[in-house]
């Protein structure tokens, strides 16, 4: 690899290693991913790695933000090619793309790398779903097709429900918890658009 890189090779290696990062996070899990490793995977130095992240923990806060990113550039692809705001089928099937995701941390992480991850972080960073509300409060004004009057404060709850249960799977009966996921999808639809059925 050159010393010096054009902005096409980092743009290029930096979408590589976060590739080579999630592999190994599904594969392995967070405890298990190694900085050396990446960089074998990518064909690069472990020291040229730092000129992309500053550390581990950095690395692991981009790959989090650039798959949320992404679940909400999907969102604004599938409103633009609707032409109108999303109803109930359209964002049912946002919502089990983004919690069946296997890039989905709360699917990979257990609760205490969760903790781990979140107190390693500086304080203005947050791997909360939602957490400000400006998601949520996005898709009841301008993606979804919501009933008036949307509780946003309990679409916020069921988001951190969901990402409750999957970081405590492990205490939850595993052969229901799919159907458990499914049903706080349901709840979560049921509050923007009212109840189904």
């Amino acid at each position: 690899m050159p010393a010096i890189f054009t902005q096409q090779n980092r743009d290029e290696l930096y979408r590589r290693m976060i590739d080579a990062g999630w592999d190994q996070l599904v594969r392995n899990g967070i405890r298990s991913l190694r900085v050396e490793q990446v960089a074998a995977a990518v064909g690069i130095a472990k020291g040229t790695f730092y000129h992309f992240f500053d550390s581990k923990d950095d690395f692991i806060y981009a790959m989090l933000m650039e798959n949320r990113q992404h679940a909400v550039d999907v969102l604004e692809r599938t409103r633009e090619e609707a032409g109108a705001p999303l109803d109930r089928a359209r964002m049912r099937s946002w919502l089990e793309l983004l919690w069946r995701s296997d890039r989905n941390i709360f699917r990979i992480a257990t609760a205490e790398e969760y903790r781990y991850l979140v107190r390693s972080l500086p304080d203005d960073r947050t791997l909360d779903p939602a957490s400000d509300g400006a998601l949520v409060r996005w898709i009841v004004n301008e993606v979804a097709d919501a009933r008036s009057g949307v509780d946003v404060a309990a679409v916020q709850n069921l988001q951190f429900a969901l990402a409750l249960t999957l970081l405590n799977r492990s205490l939850l009966r595993a052969e229901a918890l799919e159907r458990t996921v499914d049903a706080l999808i349901d709840d979560t639809l049921d509050e923007l658009f009212g109840r189904s059925g």
